[in-house]
């Protein structure tokens, strides 16, 4: 073996997770689909399947390149004066070497479904929990192959790859807080609560069922507060959290109170 050059040609074909072939035209938006569905989005948990060739195209926002979203995509659309996103969940342990930051997506919806995972507009597949609840999660990955369809090369410098920042007076707002604003990638600023120099984001001792740790973010201007959700087990958890006032880039939803998830440890500046 060492002296003989034989060997298969490798099947590169197989390293292809999404559509080798072009899904169509683009005939919707994710507009489109939160005005069409807006009593699913308006919902905690609810979902239907798309049973039409609904094609809408997206740039990648957000992905699991720090490890703190899981089986995560943050599809965005600027278009035009509509700036949209949604979560797309696709089954496979690193999403990040098929989608970087910056990559142009298209995605039939036929076949897929979309509602609320807990109050997040999502796109997906139903799948029951533990606990034999039926809930929106993860498509899974082979779908990626007649579903999803790569559109050039990535490019982060993209307007869709740079965050909204929120100010403490639109935060505060609470007219904002529904599916048309979230999810969304944005920058958020203040002082963490709990940071005294030495405390971690994220340390086992204190998860709750989701395996997340929730810190508390305040704008010392107007006690505006944020929270800073981080699952454990990854870069971020182990990561101290910073003293005074900084900025904190991530994906933007909301349970009882806004909360966002940074990408990786490069979202604290």
């Amino acid at each position: 073996t060492a002296c003989m050059d034989d060997h298969d040609e490798p099947n590169t074909d197989g390293y292809l997770i999404t559509s080798p072939v072009s899904l169509g035209e683009v005939n919707y938006s994710i507009a489109q689909l939160k005005q069409d569905k807006a009593s699913l989005f308006t919902q905690t948990q609810s979902f239907e399947e798309i049973k039409e060739d609904k094609i809408l195209e997206g740039v990648i926002a957000a992905n699991d390149c720090g490890g703190n979203l899981y089986q995560t995509l943050l599809l965005r659309q600027i278009d035009g004066e509509s700036d949209q996103a949604i979560i797309l969940k696709v089954k496979t342990t690193w999403l990040t070497p098929y989608f970087p930051l910056g990559q142009r997506i298209k995605v039939n919806l036929k076949g897929l479904y979309v509602g609320n995972y807990s109050k997040v507009p999502t796109i997906g597949q139903p799948y029951f929990t533990s606990s034999g609840n039926l809930r929106l999660g993860p498509m899974l990955l082979q779908l990626c192959a007649t579903n999803v369809q790569l559109v050039g090369t990535p490019d982060p410098s993209c307007a869709e790859c740079q965050p909204i920042e929120l100010s403490p007076e639109w935060l505060r707002t609470t007219a904002y807080r529904n599916y048309k604003n979230y999810p969304q990638l944005v920058t958020v600023k203040g002082t963490i609560q709990e940071a005294d120099g030495e405390a971690i984001f994220a340390p086992e001792s204190l998860q709750d069922a989701g395996y997340g740790v929730d810190r508390t973010l305040v704008n010392s201007e107007n006690n505006t507060k944020v929270t800073i959700r981080t699952s454990t087990q990854n870069d971020i958890s182990f990561t101290v959290m910073p003293q005074g006032e900084h900025s904190f880039t991530g994906l933007l939803s909301y349970y009882s109170n806004w909360q966002v998830q940074l990408r990786s440890v490069n979202d604290i500046q």
